[in-house]
């Protein structure tokens, strides 16, 4: 038989071998790539993750997450609050660092809008002032609800203090519900915050 039609088996081992080492390498080199690649993929999720915590406090750098069932624990002057049990619609307290400090605190609050839960996060100052507010109004009323995202209704809570009643929001033309559901967000987040950061918070 031709030495170009031996089989595999018929050439011996070594092609086999040399496919294998092949393979390994190539499993061995990927494997180093994720491992060197780690902590920058794992940053740039983060960095992700973080982009309307960041519009609330464009000079900060990191927002570590509080459990909800511990709260405060890592926020020096804070309380430890368990708000799973005291405010069920917060979703999310995180702590604002600048420079190596806690500068504010970032509280999530999703009440019943008209098309299901609204997502809000607000940003307190260490005073207790509301210096940013996000909604995902993604879920509302296209045209309607939607707008209650819009920097025409969300600039007024913008310097409401904590133990403000927000008793005077004008609500989005033609979505009060959706209006109310940000309102009934944004007061819960300042009661959740006030247990936190104050005596007698409710």
């Amino acid at each position: 038989m031709p030495k170009n039609n031996m089989s595999l088996i018929e050439r011996g081992p070594v092609p086999a071998i040399i496919l294998v080492l092949i393979c390994a390498i190539c499993v061995a080199l990927l494997a180093l790539t994720a491992d060197v690649t780690a902590d920058a993929r794992a940053y740039q999720a983060q960095w992700l993750a973080d982009t309307n915590k960041r519009a609330l406090f464009p000079l900060a750098d990191d927002f570590p997450e509080e459990t909800l069932e511990q709260a405060g624990e890592g926020i020096p002057g804070a309380k430890t609050v368990d708000l799973a049990q005291l405010h069920p619609e917060v979703y999310m307290v995180a702590a604002v660092h600048t420079g190596g400090e806690v500068t504010g605190l970032i509280i999530g609050v999703a009440s019943k809008g008209y098309g299901g839960k609204v997502p809000v996060m607000v940003g307190f100052d260490l005073s207790g002032t509301v210096v940013g507010i996000h909604v995902d109004a993604s879920g509302e009323t296209p045209g309607l609800g939607q707008k209650t995202a819009d920097a025409s209704f969300t600039d007024q809570y913008l310097g409401r203090l904590s133990d403000d009643s927000l008793s005077d929001i004008d609500a989005v033309t033609s979505a009060t519900i959706s209006s109310n559901a940000v309102t009934a967000s944004v007061r819960e987040a300042s009661f959740a915050y006030d247990a936190l950061m104050r005596k007698g918070g409710k």
